[in-house]
């Protein structure tokens, strides 16, 4: 994430700032909490949706085929269906005094988008109610 923070420091906007989309973590890098404090200062809007580790079980957790195709593989799930650690996600977010948009990033069923997107709020609320406390 180094260069996209790069330019937007450069750029020095209030009109420019960072999106950090959850279901990204594992092409980025593996430790969600260390990103999202490297982009505190500039982020103004996450995607919450869960996924799988790419990278796990030696590579080889999506077989595509021809072997060696070129291409990249990614879910965005509901909360709890993948493998993004979300204790640290939010506990960074709640840390960093994030106050920004948080918007539910979920397309893998258009049959259940519906109880998809309730289920997903709840989720939500549960961990904004305790890394950040109910009002």
């Amino acid at each position: 994430i180094q260069p996209a923070l790069d330019i937007i420091r450069t750029v020095n906007s209030k009109s420019v700032k960072f999106l950090y989309c959850a279901p990204h973590t594992f092409y980025f890098g593996d430790d969600t909490a260390a990103m999202l404090r490297e982009a505190a200062d500039v982020l103004a809007h996450v995607h919450v949706g869960d996924t799988f580790n790419h990278k796990a079980s030696s590579g080889l957790r999506y077989i595509l085929n021809p072997p060696g195709t070129q291409a990249r593989v990614h879910q965005h799930l509901d909360i709890g269906q993948g493998e993004v650690p979300w204790d640290d996600f939010f506990g960074t977010l709640a840390a960093i005094g994030f106050d920004g948009i948080m918007t539910a990033c979920v397309f893998a069923w258009e049959d259940r988008a519906d109880h998809s997107g309730r289920f997903m709020r709840a989720e939500m609320q549960k961990y904004i109610d305790q890394y950040w406390g109910t009002k």
